[in-house]
């Protein structure tokens, strides 16, 4: 079953959700409601105890689509970008992202959304914003929670990259896979799920949702209020992404 760039796959108590937007996979307005759809769509179904995001082809997903930041459809592509973010936190069924290639970005962020994080070994996560002058908006409230402040800024106000095995060490991921081996990776999980009920999981996330449905959720809201109102109003934020399109480097005004 696939539409808008998002195919859904059902085996048993598992749903894989790849996202399929050639070449990159970045992520656009179609792409992120396919995606919420195919979410919700799921989590509707009582027998499934674990839902996989994927990235068919090299890279599992290198962010937005610039072209429509750079757009008049930016509020639109960012409100729903988040939308999807609070879906995938407080999700009642337990998530996996698997990872091959570059998690950037976005890409990263609805990794880092997910319960269970498998990456291969030559994978790649990053927030390369601020070479834009952007800056990652969901990283910008989570990383700091799961990291600490001092390693939060290295990769969101450095633009820093990381291989998986950092990522690996610093807790951003669960487990590293040798290349090819993402669906062993999703059976190991499978396994281990499959002996609880598919009920008791879902009562448990809910709990676990309670952590991130007050000061994390609000935090979100007022970081896309900013993002929004005084970030892509800059006219820093416009050259950035005009310079990315255009495959130039940025000519900064500071302002």
């Amino acid at each position: 079953m696939e539409s808008g760039g998002v195919s859904l796959t059902l085996d048993g108590s598992v749903a894989t959700i790849t996202l399929y937007r050639p070449p990159v996979n970045a992520l656009d307005r179609t792409g992120i409601l396919g995606l919420e759809e195919r979410i919700r769509e799921t989590a509707r179904r009582r027998e499934v105890k674990l839902i996989a995001i994927a990235g068919r082809g090299g890279d599992f997903c290198v962010g937005l689509d610039v072209r429509e930041l750079a757009s008049a459809a930016a509020e639109d592509t960012v409100r729903a970008y988040h939308s999807l973010v609070r879906l995938l936190l407080t999700l009642e069924v337990p998530t996996v992202a698997l990872v091959q290639g570059r998690a950037l970005a976005a890409g990263a962020e609805l990794a880092l959304a997910c319960d269970f994080v498998f990456a291969e070994t030559t994978a790649t996560f990053g927030f390369p914003e601020i070479r834009f002058g952007l800056f990652p908006a969901v990283a910008s409230v989570v990383l700091e929670r799961r990291l600490g402040r001092s390693k939060a800024a290295d990769l969101i106000l450095c633009g820093a990259a990381i291989g998986a095995e950092a990522a690996e060490r610093r807790w951003l991921i669960n487990a590293l896979v040798n290349p090819g081996d993402l669906i062993n990776a999703l059976e190991t999980i499978r396994e281990r799920l499959e002996p609880f009920s598919a009920s008791s999981l879902r009562l448990a996330k809910r709990a676990m949702a309670l952590g991130v449905s007050g000061d994390l959720l609000s935090a979100l809201s007022a970081v896309e209020r900013f993002y929004l109102r005084d970030l892509l109003a800059t006219d820093d934020a416009r050259e950035g992404l005009e310079a990315f399109l255009e495959k130039r480097g940025p000519a900064w005004k500071n302002r």
